[in-house]
């Protein structure tokens, strides 16, 4: 009998333990078809960031957390997200139980960004409303490209509402394009010049594209042409610099990143300057396309950079160009992309940064294996790129790889390359999954000067290693004459010395 009753009663501990073990696991306690109204610690949404008419998440039960109405999260100074269709938070927190809004929910300046992957289900409709606008025909961007699901609600008092169907990815708002126009004296974003007519013929065609040749001269009413290609190096009068002139951004698909590039008047006139973007057109996307600075003005200019999902993972590069109708400026800029979750880790280190026309670039490349495949083939190409995506010398290599891999790889440059940077570029191939890096080389020419200026540094630095040798040899030389003449002044005092002290007598 008490053999059934200790059973007995640790088979109720054991289920009273089994219970509470579910309930602190799931976060819910469900009695038959119907959960309770037990609240449990952890089942979490953090929304601390939040502030406005943001949704009080706390003290609902479970039925109210598996279809929340209404759910509106805000911040005052940036903007608001209102949802028209109920949202599941039981599903959306997953495994874990955490739906992280303050990690995964971005609103700030002019910015809507959502991760749709750790916010599963989230993709409902809502009403999304910018604040602080103060363009006069915004745009909206969704994912990189104007919104094509986005509807306008109302845009008063720098405030811009609008209602987007499924609630994914990046939204922000842009100034509508306005189209060059060719013949007024700018050169703006698609120009290569205007010299203020649409005349083809004198160096700048009807659309303002440089024309090639240059035709003979003599006689003729055509004004010679101005603003053709736009100098780098500005006047007293007119010049402006942008501060960085180079960046490089490394990124996961699906992400978002802001920008900033601050331009500077430091010339005595006014000016205005087009912004455009070559090469990284589909990643980076300038607030404004045209600026004007007065002397000594400056004026900080936002780009936002996007990746989406679709993007494969590789290297991009591109230029963000600057220009004026006197001269024009650039920013360089590299934008790496990377999958989530990359089956390799691929990095590249140029081991001279300074190579001349027709020398070899060498570089140390690693590759570490990420995944739970061993000794399997891979695919390497290296190849030198420029900033317009220009290849000149491209090599292709095939091995097994382990866990890692790591050896020297060179190129050799062409005679006739131009001077500049380069990228040496490298990416790893397995099936249909790739993984990129590169790092960046000067080319450049040692003038006869620095030529000789370095010989006579070698020269210089050879004589005096001669003559701290010779001066230690000396010194050497000068201790074991010393040593020696003390020895034989040492031994001669010996010898003058007698070899038996005298007695004195016993009795003075």
């Amino acid at each position: 009998m008490r053999g059934k009753l200790l059973i007995a009663s640790i088979l109720v501990l054991a289920s009273i333990f089994f219970v509470n073990f579910a309930i602190n696991f799931t976060g819910f306690a469900v009695e038959e078809e119907f959960p309770s109204n037990v609240s449990v610690s952890p089942f979490q949404i953090l929304a601390d960031t939040f502030n406005g008419s943001t949704t009080n998440f706390s003290g609902h039960n479970e039925s109210t957390y598996r279809n929340f109405p209404f759910v509106i999260l805000e911040k005052t100074l940036y903007g608001k997200v209102e949802f028209n269709e109920n949202l599941d938070l039981v599903t959306m927190g997953g495994a874990d139980l955490i739906v992280n809004f303050d990690r995964d929910l971005n609103i700030s300046d002019n910015l809507i960004y959502v991760d749709n992957l750790n916010l599963s289900g989230i993709d409902k409709s809502a009403n999304l409303s910018i604040y602080g606008i103060t363009f006069a025909d915004p745009e909206i961007y969704h994912n990189g490209a104007l919104c094509t699901d986005c509807t306008l609600i109302s845009y008063s008092g720098g405030v811009y509402k609008f209602k987007v169907d499924s609630f994914s990815g990046v939204y922000w708002l842009s100034e509508s394009f306005v189209p060059p126009v060719c013949g007024n004296g700018v050169v703006e974003t698609g120009e290569q010049c205007d010299d203020g007519n649409t005349i083809s013929g004198d160096g700048c065609s009807s659309t303002c594209q440089i024309e090639g040749g240059g035709g003979g001269g003599g006689g003729g009413g055509v004004p010679p042409p101005i603003n053709i290609t736009p100098p780098t190096t500005g006047t007293e009068e007119y010049d402006f610099f942008v501060n960085p002139d180079f960046f490089e951004i490394t990124m996961n698909k699906g992400t978002y990143y802001q920008r900033t590039i601050n331009v500077t008047n430091n010339g005595s006139n006014s000016i205005t300057i087009s912004i455009g973007v070559e090469g990284l057109q589909s990643f980076i996307f300038p607030e404004v396309r045209t600026i004007s600075l007065g002397p000594g003005e400056s004026r900080i200019v936002r780009f936002d950079i996007y990746v989406s999902n679709s993007r494969a993972a590789d290297v991009y590069v591109g230029r963000i160009r600057f220009v004026a109708t006197q001269v024009q400026k650039e920013t360089r800029a590299i934008l790496q992309v990377n999958e989530r979750e990359a089956l390799f880790d691929i990095r590249t280190e140029v081991l001279k940064k300074y190579i001349p026309p027709g020398g070899r670039v060498r570089a140390n490349v690693t590759l570490i294996n990420k995944g739970d495949l061993r000794n399997f083939d891979v695919s390497l190409e290296y190849k030198v790129i420029d900033f317009d995506r220009n290849e000149y010398t491209l090599k292709k290599e095939d091995f097994a790889i382990f866990q890692s891999y790591s050896d020297i790889f060179f190129l050799d440059l062409p005679e006739n390359i131009s001077l500049g940077d380069y990228l040496f570029y490298t990416q790893v191939s397995y099936r249909d999954v790739n993984a990129s890096s590169y790092d960046t080389f000067t080319v450049e020419v040692v003038s006869t000067f620095s030529w000789f200026l370095l010989i006579l540094i070698l020269l210089l630095a050879m004589y005096l290693a001669y003559r701290i040798y010779e001066h230690k040899k000396k010194s050497v030389i000068f201790k074991e004459v010393t040593k020696k003449k003390e020895k034989e002044k040492s031994e001669k005092i010996k010898k003058e010395l007698p070899s038996e002290v005298p007695k004195l007598p016993d009795k003075i």
